[in-house]
């Protein structure tokens, strides 16, 4: 704990006596090298201007030696962060982000966005449980398996390019749960205005507090951007090389879910389990703190699950056809982009028991390989009247391959899938009478993991505060490879499921946003051949041992969600609501006289309420934020998570929710640095205060508590120089 409190102190100390030099700004206005106390030297281009000062091209017709090209800089006090840009494979741009908002707050943890929807397990890196569902947000194409394991895994959609006016580098940090921290860090430069290259790293080890729940990641990130000045000709490369791996424990015990419950008193109970009565007829309590030290609490395995990845991609993006000689914009734009990755799953496990069920060799090493090579020609043509178009053509070819091919092999008629595919996509947008009108269409070429994608979308603006979008998407795609075919030691996890359908979701959605109310989400989803993995374990040996199988619906799934989300300021006093409800309709009894089990489960109601002040001392040298958040999910049957297989599993036995959770934090910003501290589940020992026999409740997952009350902080550092 020396260095995060010397780094802490160093943050405060020396941000606070460069910050009361100043009078520093508010915090929505642009920050700018002076206001930041900068010293550096701008490369970012803004334009090309002739030697005669006139914009030309320089391919273009009026080209010649008298009138070259010569760069055209922004002044020091003309650059601002906005200058610092972070652009994306899908064309979305975004800049750095040195402000203290309660986005940003919500955005503060391991994944680096809003948590919402999702349930952390008790350490970090572990498992995410779902509270709700997006699934027109999915892969188009079919993908490795463990699912679980990719929550924190960067695909190529998630690297960024840069462009920025200095070398500039942003310094995450986060102490975790025990012996260990978080770290996530950046540094870009542009060598010129023409070339930019910037080296990531994310990394992390946390103990946990329970055993056989050590986690730690070590993911390696380089990407580079080479563009000419005239923007015609642009190349991207990026390399990625992860490695995520975590000690699993399967959950608690039987025994250790009752001690976990009632510490520090519980019942007094003998051989069989039934309470010893005292003289008087009333159970004994017994007095025991000692579960708190939730390492005392059994828990079901002790084993390891390894996810690594490497990636190599690059893209080549060349414009023709300009709007006009005097103008660096172009009509079309040709290009190639290929991507190549290699992954690796593996389960060991050097003390099996029957958890799994079946067959089991005392040495578990179970491994699944996945390689997947993309090809891709895009053609996009920006025109007035035809709007913008884009035509993407690929080449994708998975392989899939399962380590146990030497066992059973009697049972299975392969260990590995070899697939290849043709795929053409489409997108058009343009605005019409002040409507934007988008479309999105992909279909495969061959019939063996196809994918058949439309998606038409249409936004208004209302008024100057108000807009609405409305949008219609239907995909039949395949799934991923672990429901198709997936090898085991434990002989009930093997199987060979060639004939399953393509899952097909109908959704039809809506937002209207106002920027002083807030925004309304809605979203309906038709679901034909869900496929999930379905919890087959019999009800009296629930947290015993844990069997499960794909199955595939027969019957029609209605997935509907409504959210709505509120912000009031009152002077410096901010209250934030977030409010959803959910439903889930499954076509016949949901109550279970259909032969289909039911597949999805939700909370009926998630809510999230945050309660905050924000001011600034020390002649507003230190911007500060502190506040309340509340958490609540109405109960529900929450997946199990399966640790052998990395993925969730349904379940409908145990139900978790029903527990209000309240976290404080303080946030303060001090020049470009940001701290923050927050105390997690502090309603838990609030709770305990009022009433000392108020049970421990909180879950993740069926015997898998939620975090117990901890202390946290970290920062943010951004450096421009």
């Amino acid at each position: 704990m020396r260095f995060p409190l010397m780094v802490f102190c160093l943050v405060i100390s020396s941000s606070l006596l460069n910050a009361q030099q100043k009078n520093f700004q508010k915090g929505n206005e642009v920050e700018t090298y002076q206001e930041l106390n900068f010293s550096i030297k701008d490369s970012i281009l803004l334009e090309e201007k002739s030697v005669t000062g006139k914009k030309i091209d320089s391919l273009g017709p009026n080209f010649s030696k008298k009138k070259r090209f010569i760069p055209y800089f922004k002044s020091m006090n003309e650059v601002t962060v906005k200058d610092y840009k972070l652009m994306f494979l899908d064309g979305s741009e975004k800049t750095v982000d040195t402000s203290l908002s309660l986005e940003r707050e919500y955005s503060f943890n391991f994944l680096r966005k809003d948590y919402f929807e999702f349930l952390t397990f008790p350490n970090m890196g572990e498992a995410f449980n779902k509270l709700g569902y997006n699934f027109h947000d999915q892969s188009l194409t079919p993908q490795m398996g463990a699912r679980v394991k990719h929550f924190s895994y960067f695909e190529k959609e998630d690297i960024p390019y840069y462009e920025v006016p200095s070398a500039y580098t942003e310094l995450f940090f986060k102490s975790t749960f025990q012996q260990g921290q978080f770290l996530d860090t950046s540094l870009a430069i542009n060598t010129s205005p023409k070339f930019n290259v910037a080296v990531s790293f994310r990394g992390f080890r946390s103990l946990g507090k329970y055993l056989a729940s050590l986690g730690r990641s070590r993911q390696f990130r380089i990407s580079s951007q080479y563009q000419t000045y005239n923007k015609r000709y642009r190349l991207r490369l990026h390399q990625t090389t992860q490695s995520l791996e975590n000690q699993v424990n399967g959950g608690l015990n039987r025994d250790s879910v009752y001690f976990f419950e009632n510490a520090p008193n519980y019942v007094l109970a003998d051989e069989n389990g039934q309470a010893i009565l005292d003289e008087n007829g009333n159970q004994q309590i017994v007095f025991y703190d000692g579960f708190l030290d939730r390492n005392r609490l059994d828990t079901q395995i002790d084993a390891d699950n390894l996810l690594e990845g490497k990636r190599y991609f690059m893209e080549h993006k060349y414009q023709m056809i300009p709007v006009s000689k005097d103008t660096t914009a172009y009509k079309m734009s040709i290009g190639y982009s290929l991507s190549y990755e290699k992954k690796k799953y593996k389960y060991e496990h050097s003390f099996a028991n029957l958890y799994f069920y079946g067959k089991y060799d005392n040495n578990i090493s179970d491994s699944t390989s996945f390689d997947n090579i993309e090809n891709k020609l895009f053609l996009q043509i920006n025109n007035k009247s035809l709007g913008e178009l884009d035509l993407n053509l690929y080449h994708i070819k998975w392989g899939y391959h399962l380590g146990q091919d030497d066992y059973e092999k009697d049972t299975l008629l392969s260990n590995s899938i070899n697939a290849h595919q043709l795929a053409a996509q489409l997108k058009w947008q343009k605005d019409i009478f002040g409507t934007s009108s988008r479309i999105m269409a992909y279909q495969s070429m061959k019939k063996k993991y196809a994918t058949r994608s439309i998606k038409i979308e249409t936004e208004k603006n209302i008024s100057d505060k108000t807009n609405i979008i409305a949008t219609y998407n239907y995909r039949s795609q395949p799934l991923n490879f672990n429901f198709y075919l997936l090898q085991s030691d434990f002989k009930k996890y093997n199987w060979e499921n060639s004939d399953l359908s393509n899952q097909d979701f109908s959704t039809l959605s809506f937002a209207l946003n106002h920027k002083k109310i807030g925004s309304l989400q809605g979203e309906w989803n038709s679901i034909k051949n869900f496929t999930f993995f379905n919890n087959t374990t019999p009800e009296f040996d629930l947290n015993r041992k844990f069997s499960a199988e794909v199955f595939q619906l027969s019957s029609r799934l209605d997935y509907f969600k409504l959210r709505m989300d509120q912000r009031f300021d009152f002077g410096k006093f901010t209250l934030a609501n977030n409010i959803q409800f959910q439903k889930v309709n499954q076509q016949g009894d949901p109550q279970g006289t259909i032969d289909d089990p039911i597949a999805l489960n939700v909370p009926k109601w998630l809510l999230r309420s945050t309660f905050m002040l924000t001011s600034s001392i020390f002649n507003k040298a230190l911007f500060f934020q502190s506040g309340l958040t509340f958490v609540y999910f109405t109960d529900y049957f929450a997946d199990q998570y399966n640790p052998l297989i990395a993925e969730f599993v349904t379940q409908n036995s145990t139900s978790i929710g029903n527990y209000p959770r309240v976290d404080f934090f303080f946030n303060a910003k001090i020049q470009s640095s940001r701290v923050f501290i927050k105390l997690e589940n502090i309603s838990a020992p609030i709770k305990h205060l009022i009433n000392i026999d108020a049970p421990y409740n909180y879950y993740s997952s069926p015997f898998v508590p939620y975090r117990d009350f901890s202390v946290r902080f970290g920062l943010i550092w951004n450096f421009f120089d």
